[in-house]
């Protein structure tokens, strides 16, 4: 959908929307800023910038870090863009920059800008523009230096100061606390966002470090499992499987893509629990390094590690085969299996039975797409989808119950309790809080579980 729908629709359901209680006309809102759209407007204003300019050579687009918009009589963007000099001078005819090198010998440059669109008029204009060179060193007289240098000694960061890591890294800071705020004015539930572990990491980086899931492209494997049958009968206001003993402690995958292992051993932990009676932390390394389906840290799918979870024989536990959270050398000894199970059920994606499903049956595993998390600190998540994708899943985890919490301006707020892999260290003791009831960043699309008879 291009930029121009996207804001009538956007203003059309704020006039019509109780979802918009509490937002003022003509505010801040934020855009993704890989939006076709958007990255042509950018590339628009680069060339503007050309044009103001007093400098020999042409610069072009490297990056849109942010980008919001303001509907006033027209569109105001507010964009944070990063540029750099080419090797393609000003009194040279070039048709598209992209013919044109960067130029090493120069420095980036940081942009604030903002674009003055009407779309019915055909009318587009730089409005203001200003930009600073990436600085080698980073001062006290930085935006968010102060937050840094907290950040970095709370979470005992190797890099120097000011060494070429830790001037990257303050950038990637600073950009992520910009998002942090837009995160907290859009948030629609009572969830705050700050500075993580994982507050110095670029998105892109954060999501080949700290997720792994992998689905095909076109169609997901677990369209083929045999569908589950959700029992008839009322279901509990809430629900805890934590408090029936058949959840694991918080586990860290660490920098291994292998979120899909620890989804699927924390819903056969849960299995094992509820049929035979016992709780045992499974072995997560054993997927990664004996899973021939699916690709280690390299990502996977919990559907398809039942599969090969079934052809192994079961799973040794975690004390028999530690996690490395690295891709080694299979060492699979089943004289150490300890559990198996028999097959797996794609489960509703009807979050109401979903809750009868989960009570009756156990944890489910699913898939999430993870952008929000990065930032999340506490209460329950519910944001808009423009800021997580549905569609785009790229984490495994485990929701292992359910409840309500009072929401911050009316009502209640449904919830679900999601097991998270990133330590207990994240999060709310290392578990996700997300809305339940509105498919919140594409949870109730991939969900599954194991079957033990």
């Amino acid at each position: 959908m291009g930029y121009v729908l996207q804001i009538v629709l956007a203003v059309f359901l704020f006039v019509c929307s109780t979802e918009a209680f509490g937002r003022r006309v003509g505010g801040l809102q934020y855009i993704d800023q890989e939006d076709d759209d958007i990255q042509n407007l950018a590339r628009f204003a680069v060339d503007e910038i050309n044009k103001k300019s007093n400098d020999y050579f042409r610069a072009k687009l490297v990056e849109v870090r942010q980008a919001q918009s303001q509907v006033v009589s027209g569109i105001l963007y507010h964009m944070n863009i990063t540029i750099w000099d080419t090797v393609c001078s000003k009194i040279e005819f070039v048709t598209d920059l992209k013919d044109c090198k960067f130029n090493n010998q120069e420095k980036k440059q940081r942009c604030s800008v903002n674009l003055w669109v009407v779309p019915w008029d055909n009318v587009k204009s730089l409005e203001d523009y200003h930009c600073t060179p990436e600085s080698d060193k980073v001062s006290e007289t930085f935006p968010f230096y102060q937050e840094f240098e907290d950040f970095r000694k709370k979470y005992e960061r190797p890099y120097e100061k000011n060494s070429d890591e830790y001037v990257k890294r303050y950038y990637l800071f600073s950009d992520n606390m910009e998002r942090v705020r837009v995160l907290n004015e859009n948030e629609r539930g009572t969830a705050t966002y700050g500075a993580t572990k994982f507050a110095d990491l670029h998105p892109d980086e954060f999501k080949k470090m700290y997720t792994g899931l992998k689905v095909p492209a076109k169609s997901s494997s677990h369209s083929d499992m045999k569908q589950a049958k959700i029992p008839d009968g009322p279901t509990p206001a809430s629900f805890d499987w934590r408090t029936l003993g058949a959840v694991t402690k918080v586990k860290n995958q660490e920098q291994c893509g292998s979120c899909w292992a620890f989804s699927t051993t924390g819903n056969i932990e849960g299995q094992w629990k509820i049929k035979k009676g016992k709780l045992v932390s499974l072995s997560e390394q054993q997927l990664v390094d004996c899973d021939k389906i699916d690709e280690g840290c390299d990502g996977g799918l919990p559907s398809d590690a039942y599969k090969e979870t079934i052809r192994m024989g079961g799973l040794e536990t975690e004390g028999e085969y530690p996690y490395k959270a690295e891709d080694e050398k299979c060492e699979l000894n089943k004289k150490d299996i300890r559990v198996y199970i028999n097959g797996s059920v794609n489960i509703t994606s009807d979050e109401t039975k979903m809750t009868t499903w989960l009570a009756n049956n156990g944890p489910i595993s699913i898939g999430i797409n993870a952008a929000m998390m990065q930032f999340y600190f506490g209460g329950v998540a519910h944001p808009f989808k423009l800021f997580c994708n549905p569609q785009s899943l790229d984490h495994g985890v485990l929701i292992v119950g359910y409840g309500t919490k009072p929401g911050i301006l009316w009502g209640e707020n449904p919830y679900w309790i999601v097991k998270n892999s990133w330590g207990p260290d994240w999060g709310v003791q290392g578990y996700y809080l997300v809305y339940r009831g509105d498919g919140v960043c594409g949870l109730n699309t991939m969900c599954t579980s194991s079957v033990v008879n």
